[in-house]
């Protein structure tokens, strides 16, 4: 079976053990691997597809913490090279009720910061795909990741999918100048099937100005820039929180479909109350597209938006960044329509 290969920075997060804790008061902390790209490689793996994460980490013991913990989701780490000093890592704290969430990221020089074109054979990795997947978040990091993604696509044989995940603490090379980033992911995203984000994500990184035309919602203007930019986008994916505070949220999606014409499918729509964790929700949103595309003989364009919303809503109700779900729990979850009620 050909794998789903994802490209990514794995770190540790580090957060306050306590709910409600904050990071200058808590002395006892949480510690576990995290990362766009690998979450996304852990979600789809839970829900029975065949994954590998290709990354690279420092020769070390907290390099084998987090690859023991890929591989206890059945994440291939063949693909992960050992080189370089460090390991990235980023604190968090969740926030309640008013009090926003924050990152503080720590991760300049690390091992997959300085990656390198001779650190990865592309060619004999695709060999072995079926779809490849990476977020904005690499080539923010370092020109030297944006090489790599630029030399890794120029071999690429199988569609491949980019979360923007625009994150303003990030693109320090970049100079964090507007022009530049759009110009970096604009050439990332040529040829991608499907490209995802939130509303905001597609503003920032593609300054996209919004008209606000009559009967056309905010995301259908998105839809439709997108697809003009990018003439061999298929599939548009945008998430939808509203945020009546850190714990409580109202959250949905849309897929964008282009056929003869653009189809707009909107996601079920959950009200979440005593939101644990969001960090890696929008990476459960995107696998369960990603998850649904791949499986079309089974999953609807409805069906799968409908699935990514409840993979998501899910992945809000636990700790830490991966999700944790089966197939048959989301769908489960989906019959009930999120009522929660005791399986017996």
């Amino acid at each position: 079976m050909k794998k789903i290969t994802t490209f990514g920075e794995i770190m540790l997060r580090i957060s306050p053990q306590e709910k409600g804790e904050r990071l200058n008061q808590s002395v006892n902390f949480r510690i576990e691997p995290g990362g766009s790209e690998a979450n996304v490689a852990v979600a789809l793996s839970n829900l029975g597809l065949s994954t590998e994460f290709v990354t690279k980490l420092p020769d070390n013991p907290l390099s084998e913490k987090t690859i023991q913990f890929l591989q206890q989701f059945n994440v291939d780490t063949s693909n992960i090279i050992k080189l370089g000093t460090r390991l990235g890592i980023y604190w968090t704290e969740n926030g309640i009720g008013p009090r926003n969430s924050f990152v503080i990221y720590d991760r300049n020089n690390s091992s997959f910061s300085e990656i390198n074109s001779q650190d990865f054979n592309w060619r004999e990795i695709f060999r072995s795909s079926s779809w490849f997947h990476f977020s904005g978040i690499s080539p923010s990091i370092s020109k030297n990741v944006y090489d790599e993604l630029i030399n890794a696509l120029s071999e690429i044989t199988v569609p491949y999918s980019v979360d923007l995940n625009f994150r303003s603490k990030l693109w320090e090379w970049a100079d964090k100048e507007p022009s530049r980033i759009n110009n970096i992911m604009t050439k990332l995203c040529k040829n991608a099937i499907l490209i995802g984000g939130n509303e905001s994500d597609f503003q920032n990184i593609f300054q996209i100005n919004l008209n606000k035309k009559l009967n056309t919602s905010l995301f259908e203007e998105i839809a439709e820039e997108c697809f003009v930019m990018f003439p061999k986008l298929k599939y548009l994916s945008i998430s939808n929180r509203k945020a009546i505070s850190a714990s409580s949220n109202i959250w949905s999606g849309h897929l964008f479909v282009k056929e003869s014409k653009i189809s707009n499918y909107i996601g079920i729509r959950y009200n979440l109350e005593s939101i644990e964790d969001r960090v890696g929700t929008g990476d459960s949103f995107i696998a369960g597209i990603i998850f649904g595309l791949i499986n079309k003989e089974q999953y609807t364009y409805q069906e799968t938006v409908d699935f990514a919303c409840t993979l998501a809503a899910l992945n809000h109700s636990t700790i830490g960044d991966v999700s944790r779900f089966s197939e048959k729990e989301v769908l489960s979850v989906l019959k009930n329509k999120g009522t929660g009620r005791i399986i017996r």
